[in-house]
């Protein structure tokens, strides 16, 4: 995991909807950013497998496999265990338990504030960075 101070990071995206997707890389987009898209718990899964991430951006009410249920296979992995988890819902109520107790990070509300969204990533950006330097 060697990342220079300006080298892109990957910050994986999961929502089963486009239109969030689209909404999130539009907030997002940034040079020293590569966004990774996944629609669904399977390509995330993949995407984690295949990458490290400096963060994850995950809807927690996707059909199929949940956000919830996601990050708890996320946090089953030693690679992947401490990556941190920014769950994205439009409900503030049990899920936010659920999800804290899955290994999120955060939680943000939908519609979503760029500003918000754009800070909190670029701290764990930053984070990740600066972690990879040490190594």
């Amino acid at each position: 995991m060697t990342v220079a101070a300006h080298q892109r990071v990957n910050i994986l995206l999961v929502d089963d909807r486009v239109e969030n997707l689209v909404a999130l890389e539009s907030i997002l987009e940034a040079p020293d950013y590569r966004l990774v898209r996944a629609q669904n718990g399977q390509d995330a899964l993949l995407a984690v497998l295949a990458d490290d991430f400096a963060a994850i951006v995950l809807d927690v009410q996707m059909p199929g496999m949940s956000g919830i249920e996601l990050a708890q296979l996320i946090r089953q992995r030693r690679k992947s265990q401490h990556v941190p988890i920014l769950f994205l819902t439009a409900h503030g109520d049990q899920s936010a338990i659920d999800g804290y107790q899955a290994g999120a990070v955060d939680f943000l509300t939908k519609p979503v504030q760029p500003a918000v969204l754009r800070s909190k990533v670029a701290v764990f950006a930053e984070l990740y960075r600066k972690s990879a330097a040490l190594q």
